[in-house]
């Protein structure tokens, strides 16, 4: 495990003053700038050169966006992603390889700092922070609890300052949201394959990456790194296009493909108040669940947004109508109904539904359900508003 440790005697970590020159001309001035239009940069086969690298491919921003181009808030954002040592984080895991991509103009750039030797990461973080540092926003698939923590800890490891960014944007929370109930994972390979259509061809594994960095720090052997190369460009792009994406579902109120957790995407709409797409997207989830527990949350939320809307007569079809269901869960929409009912101005028709639940609770009693007497309780306190509500 020797291969692991960085060489002290070998480290730099003397803080290097501010240049004036940008910091594309001043890593090629350096000799660590590799990469063209389109292409990839030569990778080092030896000890020779540089301690770290950074490859640098430049694309067409139309490949991403279309014609519409990309959006004004996409002007400062910094997507990004690591490859290190270890998948479990802590501070003895090191970031060997840095994918950043941003928009400069019409272009799309993708950097990749790679570390060829670990007695160069002090320099590597010192060529990164300029990046971390302008944007406006940082954009990341889990970042808030391995890419940044990581990060972070190696610069304060090196005795050097990092500010956090701006604003964080995870998109595996929105992952999480739009894909673990319908495909069981919201890994961004599986989401690509599966939702997306995206092949990756035959992309590395994950847990391949630290063992093959070793691998490299043994042998010089930098060819077999090349999947990881291609691996860590195909994520940060793969970031750009996620949220591009992810902007139309939740922003403009567009389908995504299937398979899809249409709660979910309702609940990224109300955290972006876009409260009509997001009933939209709850009508949809009552339509496709069956699950009597999960359709009383969804039919909740729904009547939270009705309610706000002042739209009482709405709430009150909603759970009499289309909520459904059996025993204890019909008694429950059933007093929801006479709630409804009663805000709206319409007595007899809370009555009725507070009527309907009592004969259904009397039925539960009979059968010994376990939840008959708190529901009777219940049935009894609307009953008690509604002779409260006749002597008014």
């Amino acid at each position: 495990m020797s291969a692991w440790r960085p060489d002290p005697a070998a480290a730099d970590d003397e803080r290097p003053s501010a240049p004036a020159a940008p910091l594309g001309a001043r890593l090629a001035a350096l000799g660590v700038l590799g990469g063209s239009r389109g292409g990839h940069g030569t990778p080092a086969r030896d000890d020779d050169g540089p301690a770290f690298e950074v490859r640098r491919h430049v694309h067409s921003a139309t490949e991403l966006f279309g014609r519409d181009g990309p959006s004004p808030d996409d002007a400062g954002a910094l997507f990004l992603d690591t490859e290190t040592t270890g998948l479990a984080g802590g501070t003895g895991t090191t970031p060997f390889l840095v994918g950043l991509a941003f928009l400069d103009g019409a272009c799309l750039i993708v950097e990749q700092y790679f570390l060829r030797r670990l007695s160069g990461e002090a320099a590597l973080l010192d060529a990164l922070r300029p990046r971390l540092e302008a944007a406006t926003q940082l954009v990341t698939f889990n970042g808030r609890r391995f890419d940044w923590p990581i990060l972070a800890a190696r610069y304060v490891l090196r005795r050097r300052r990092i500010a956090p960014p701006a604003t964080h944007l995870d998109l595996v929370r929105v992952a999480r949201r739009l894909w673990y109930r319908p495909l069981g994972t919201y890994r961004l390979a599986v989401v690509e394959r599966d939702v997306l259509a995206i092949d990756r061809g035959r992309d590395i594994d994950s847990a391949q990456i630290p063992g093959l960095y070793v691998h490299y720090l043994r042998t010089g052997d930098a060819a077999a790194l090349e999947p990881v190369f291609t691996h860590n460009a195909h994520d940060v792009r793969a970031l750009v296009d996620l949220r591009r994406r992810v902007r139309r579902w939740i922003e403009c109120g567009e389908d995504p493909p299937p398979p899809v957790d249409w709660e979910g995407l309702a609940v990224l709409r109300l955290q972006a108040a876009q409260e009509a797409a997001a009933e939209d997207a709850l009508r949809r989830a009552l339509r496709v669940e069956e699950d009597p527990a999960t359709r009383w949350r969804i039919a909740r939320r729904l009547a939270r947004i009705l309610r706000r809307a002042g739209r009482h007569e709405d709430v009150a079809a909603l759970w009499e109508r289309e909520v459904g269901g059996r025993g204890v869960w019909r008694v429950r929409a059933l007093l929801e109904a006479a709630t409804a009912y009663r805000r709206a101005g319409r007595r007899a028709h809370a009555e009725a539904m507070v009527e309907h639940a009592a004969a259904l609770v009397d039925w539960l009693a009979v059968c010994e359900d376990p939840s008959a007497a708190a529901l009777a309780r219940a049935v009894a306190r609307r009953q008690g508003l509604s002779r409260h509500a006749a002597h008014d």
